[in-house]
């Protein structure tokens, strides 16, 4: 019988979601037999991963040998199949439990994706008459034993470059190299790791200042280190345009719009200037999209009067009657533009501004800078 690959963290934040909700112990139990039953199946049809740790399983896909025993194969998949399902599953389930609220391993998970997707790349990009060539020695065709030992490394190599690429550590590299002693490998390990922390670094944050970026954690940004900390604020600012933000006196329709056509996680209110054509406003609250869409909720659960006017800044929303969660926050945390960047970072966690802060002049709105843009180093 094979084990479930489930992470127990993932089953628990389910069990903190349904207590959250007000869901009973039979909803739980209900969602726990689901989750389990689901991943028991698909552990039960991927013999490779079903039933080991995780040592094992890196072990495994690093075995030279590993091909020689064709027992976890698909017949219907193939080699290049199974690998690519394994590597599906593994990271599905890897985001499941890293995206959790409780700490899960990132190491041991990330070198078993890497591994599966540095043997993907061997087996269905690399030719094989591309593997023979490189492989032939003195006209003499490579042995199984040789190829095994290539797709190995392949496994190797991508396992040290994926983790390395996740945690931005280009030491995984090193250790790999010092584990594993492959003295033939350090050019591939240290250049593949190397190439995947620089493409990483232009597609998201790092893991872990991600991890802090999203939950309003503190850490400490890599723009502190540099000479862009001392800097104005407005130099790394969003400037920002009235069409991004929502004006006080608005209809729901123009409210559903403004959040529709922009991916931004925050909306200041402004009240337009009359007499300026500058396209600007002063900067009166701040509403998340999360508030937004319980906003419209609340107003027009059915979408049936979407011209409907509303103050934005109406006291109801600031502090519902019922004691509910404001909708709208009239006190947003603002700066001047001459204010330093290491100024706004450490206002942002003194004053926990939901990753936030506003730029005014006068208090005329200027930009926004978010703390997804202190912890991002492409500024």
């Amino acid at each position: 019988m094979f084990r479930s690959t489930v992470p127990w963290h993932c089953l628990a934040r389910l069990w903190q979601t349904a207590v959250a909700h007000g869901c009973g112990t039979r909803l739980w139990q209900t969602t726990l037999e689901r989750v389990v039953t689901v991943n028991t199946v698909l552990a039960s049809a991927l013999p490779l991963l079903g039933g080991k740790p995780q040592p094992l399983m890196i072990s495994t896909i690093f075995d030279k040998t590993l091909l020689e025993n064709d027992t976890w194969v698909l017949p219907w998949a193939g080699v290049a199949g199974t690998m690519t399902l394994c590597f599906l599953m593994k990271w599905t389930m890897t985001t499941l439990a890293l995206s959790s609220a409780i700490p899960a391993g990132v190491v041991a998970p990330t070198m078993i994706i890497g591994g599966l997707l540095g043997r993907v790349f061997g087996h269905v990009l690399l030719p094989e008459w591309f593997v023979s060539m490189i492989l032939t020695k003195d006209g003499q065709p490579p042995t199984e034993d040789q190829k095994g030992a290539f797709f190995a490394r392949c496994a190797i190599v991508g396992a040290s470059a994926f983790c390395a690429a996740v945690t931005r550590a280009f030491a995984m590299a090193i250790t790999v190299f010092e584990v594993l002693a492959l003295p033939n490998s350090v050019l591939p390990l240290c250049s593949s790791a190397l190439a995947a922390i620089f493409v990483a670094n232009k597609v998201s944050l790092p893991f872990f200042d991600a991890n802090l970026a999203t939950r309003n954690l503190g850490g400490i940004p890599a723009i502190t280190f540099t000479d862009k900390a001392i800097e104005p604020v407005m130099k790394v600012m969003h400037v920002v345009d009235l069409s991004e933000c929502l004006p006080q006196i608005v209809t729901l329709r123009h409210l559903l719009h403004v959040v529709s056509n922009s991916d931004h996680d925050f909306f200041p209110i402004v009240r337009p200037l009359d007499w300026d054509t500058s396209n600007q406003g002063l900067l009166e609250g701040t509403m998340t999209r999360r508030q937004v869409e319980l906003l419209l909720k609340k107003l027009d659960p059915h979408a049936a009067t979407p011209d409907r006017e509303i103050d934005l800044m109406n006291p109801e929303f600031q502090a519902p009657p019922d004691g509910g969660e404001p909708l709208v926050e009239g006190s947003p945390v603002r700066v001047s533009p001459d204010c330093t960047v290491k100024d706004v970072y450490l206002l942002m966690k003194v004053a926990e501004s939901d990753g936030v802060v506003y730029v005014t002049d006068r208090g005329i709105l200027q930009g926004t800078i978010t703390l997804s843009t202190l912890m991002s180093r492409e500024i």
